[in-house]
């Protein structure tokens, strides 16, 4: 395996009484897009400010390519961009100007470079445009053009969909994926959303008050059999409710939609069709549902975490 661009271990940090993150050891190889989840509050930021030097851990520390953090701070820098809650902008200026300014501060960046980052992020046509007429979504992809500028490979993203509309997020993750598959770079995404994760992240860490909870492949959870929820369509509604309800596998079964929801193991499914077909019933359609979502909802219960 390649070794890991990013590792933390027992990394902790304390505000006063409040334990913000405990012992947090997490490890992000080459390539990935890695989702960093949790509720509000549950450490992502703070774990983002460590990684980045700008606050420094009670204990533990930060490894970024093998190194250090602690040892190699500022020359490791050189390898890593952020969009931490947003970028400043001079906004009576233009994107293209923004970033030039940005470019004397890099050996190596030229305005072929921002030019190009501007490509990437889908602004090429606004970059003579003042920021100040920047949408909130141009301004946070114009902020990952800024952070991206130095070529970077590692990127570190904290809640970049925060404030976006439906689009904005579609477009959001359309650029990060262009930005692994083009540039190479490693994509360190911290969110709350369960649906951002579940369609562009290929691994994840659940953080809850400060403490890991789960680390791992995405598809490690969309296949686990306690995640596993169903959407059925079918005819007669009441004989298939009827059938369902005599399954032992099939749990938590509700009206949805016109139909029925409920949970059971992926390798059930065949029976559940069998049942149901040997009922004459007839189906419809049978889809799984966001089995992220449900697996979350399994560990987090009643805490508020966002499903959009």
């Amino acid at each position: 395996m390649p070794e890991a661009i990013l590792t933390t271990v027992n990394l902790t940090k304390r505000f006063g009484k409040r334990l913000a993150v405990d012992q947090l050891s997490l490890e992000i190889p080459p390539g990935e897009i890695f989702g960093f989840l949790g509720p509000n509050g549950s450490g992502k930021s703070t774990t983002i400010r460590m990684m980045l030097s700008l606050i420094h851990p009670d204990a533990g520390d930060v490894y970024c390519f093998g190194q250090p953090v602690s040892k190699s701070y500022p020359e490791y820098l050189e390898n890593i961009g952020a969009l931490v809650e947003g970028a400043d902008f001079y906004g009576n200026l233009s994107a293209l100007t923004n970033l030039k300014m940005l470019a004397r501060m890099n050996s190596g960046v030229d305005e072929q470079r921002c030019l190009e980052v501007l490509r990437l992020v889908d602004l090429e046509s606004r970059k003579d445009d003042q920021v100040k007429t920047f949408s909130h979504g141009m301004r946070q992809r114009l902020g990952i053009a800024q952070a991206v500028l130095h070529r970077p490979k590692l990127l570190i993203l904290d809640e970049p969909s925060t404030g976006l509309d439906p689009q904005g997020m579609v477009e959001m993750r359309r650029m990060i994926q262009a930005l692994v598959r083009d540039e190479g770079m490693t994509v360190f995404l911290s969110s709350h959303m369960l649906n951002e994760v579940e369609q562009i992240c290929t691994s994840l860490a659940v953080l809850d008050e400060g403490r890991l909870l789960v680390s791992g492949p995405v598809d490690q959870y969309l296949s686990a059999e306690s995640a596993t929820l169903t959407e059925l369509q079918a005819t007669p509604a009441e004989k298939a409710h009827k059938i369902l309800g005599t399954l032992e596998f099939v749990t938590d079964l509700e009206e949805s939609n016109g139909g029925f929801r409920f949970r059971t193991p992926h390798a059930r499914r065949p029976q559940v069709i069998q049942a149901l077909t040997e009922g004459s019933v007839e189906i419809f359609s049978m889809n799984p549902v966001s089995n992220l979502e449900d697996y979350f909802l399994s560990l987090f219960g009643a805490k508020e975490i966002s499903v959009l």
